[in-house]
C-alpha cells in the first residue's frame, strides 16, 4: 500500500493548524475519520509523525521531514494542470489550411481567432484556392490539411466527411422567380454565372441541366467565390453555390438565396498526406478546425448544411 494524496494533505493541515478538531473542520470530515487516517499514515510508514498533548499536535522530527516533503508534492500536483495548459500554449509553428474560397467566407475567421484563443503560439496561414487545387496543394505539401468539396478517396490521401452544404440558387434581390422553390426550367431561363471547370459543383450542376434536356444560359465562368458573388449582387447573373459562400450578402439582404426543386448538395471533406503522421501543431489546429465547424452548424450561423459521419 502507498501513501495517498489525501492522506498528505490532511498530514499537512494537522501539522500547520496544530489540533486535530480545526483540521477536520477545515478538512470538512470527521474528527474521528482524520484521526484514523493519521495513524494508518503512521502505520504504514512505521514511524511516529505526530505527539498528541493536551494542547494540539507537535510534529516529530520526521514528521517535520514529512511536511516539508508533503508540500513539495503537493503544490506539484496543484501546479500540474498549469503547466500543461502552458505546454499547449508554447505549441509552435505555422499550420497552412486549404478553403476553397466559398467555404474560406464561413470559416477563415472563426478558425484562425479559435485556434489563436487556445493555441497562442501557432501562426494560421489560410491558402484560399480553387476547389480542384486543394488536393494537389496537400500532396505536395503546399498545405497541411484542407477542406476539398466533393472529394473522393485518393490515393495519398486522408478522407474524413465532415459536412453536407445544399446548393442554392443565389440571385440579385429584384430577380422574380415564378416558383418558391425553383425547378431546372425556371433556372434555365436565368443567365448564370458558374465556377469556372474543372470543379465538382460545375459538374454537378452541368450534369443535372443535361439530364433533364436542358441547357444553361452561361452569362460567364470564375473560378472563385470573390467574382461570383459580386457578379450576382450587381445583378449581372445568378448562381449555384451554398450558403457558406455568400452569407454576409445573403444575410444583409443584397442576394436572396432560394432553395431549389434539383436537391443538389456538395460535401466537404477533410483531407490530409497520409505519408507521415501529423505534426502536433497540425493535430491541434484540425481538432480545433472540426470543433469550429460544428459549433457554426450547430449554432444555425452556418446555414444550409448538416453534419455528417466520417467514412468512405
Amino acid at each position: 500500500m502507498s501513501i495517498s494524496l489525501r492522506q498528505l494533505k490532511y498530514f499537512v493541515q494537522v501539522v500547520e493548524l496544530g489540533n486535530l478538531t480545526r483540521a477536520a473542520e477545515a478538512l470538512h470530515v470527521a474528527q474521528p475519520a482524520l484521526s484514523q487516517q493519521m495513524a494508518s499514515l503512521e502505520d504504514l510508514l512505521g514511524l511516529t509523525l505526530l505527539v498528541r498533548g493536551p494542547r494540539g499536535v507537535t510534529p516529530t522530527a520526521e514528521g517535520v521531514l514529512l511536511h516539508r516533503h508533503a508540500q513539495t508534492i503537493l503544490r506539484q500536483v496543484d501546479s500540474t494542470p498549469g503547466l500543461l495548459r502552458q505546454a499547449a500554449d508554447h505549441i509552435t509553428g505555422t499550420v497552412s489550411v486549404g478553403l476553397a474560397s466559398s467555404t474560406a467566407r464561413m470559416l477563415a475567421l472563426p478558425l484562425i481567432q479559435q485556434v489563436k484563443a487556445e493555441l497562442p503560439a501557432i501562426v494560421v496561414e489560410i491558402v484560399d484556392v480553387p476547389s480542384a487545387d486543394l488536393t494537389k496543394f496537400v500532396l505536395q505539401g503546399r498545405v497541411d490539411f484542407a477542406l476539398s468539396p466533393d472529394q473522393q478517396p485518393l490515393q495519398g490521401l486522408t478522407h474524413e466527411r465532415l459536412i453536407r452544404e445544399d446548393l442554392l440558387l443565389l440571385t440579385h434581390p429584384d430577380v422574380r422567380l415564378r416558383r418558391r422553390k425553383p425547378g431546372i426550367a425556371d433556372i434555365a431561363g436565368l443567365p448564370m454565372i458558374l465556377p469556372s471547370p474543372p470543379n465538382t459543383l460545375r459538374a454537378r450542376v452541368d450534369h443535372a441541366f443535361l439530364t433533364a434536356g436542358f441547357a444553361t444560359n452561361l452569362y460567364a465562368e470564375a473560378s472563385t467565390s470573390a467574382i461570383l458573388i459580386p457578379a450576382v449582387a450587381a445583378g449581372l447573373a445568378a448562381t449555384l453555390l451554398p450558403y457558406s459562400a455568400a452569407h454576409h450578402e445573403i444575410d444583409a439582404g443584397t442576394i436572396h438565396a432560394h432553395t431549389t426543386a434539383m436537391g443538389l448538395t456538395r460535401e466537404l471533406v477533410l483531407c490530409a498526406s497520409d505519408a507521415q503522421p501529423l505534426t502536433v501543431a497540425v493535430s491541434r489546429v484540425v481538432d480545433v478546425c472540426k470543433r469550429e465547424i460544428r459549433r457554426l452548424v450547430q449554432s444555425g450561423t452556418w446555414q444550409g448544411c448538416a453534419l455528417v459521419s466520417a467514412g468512405p
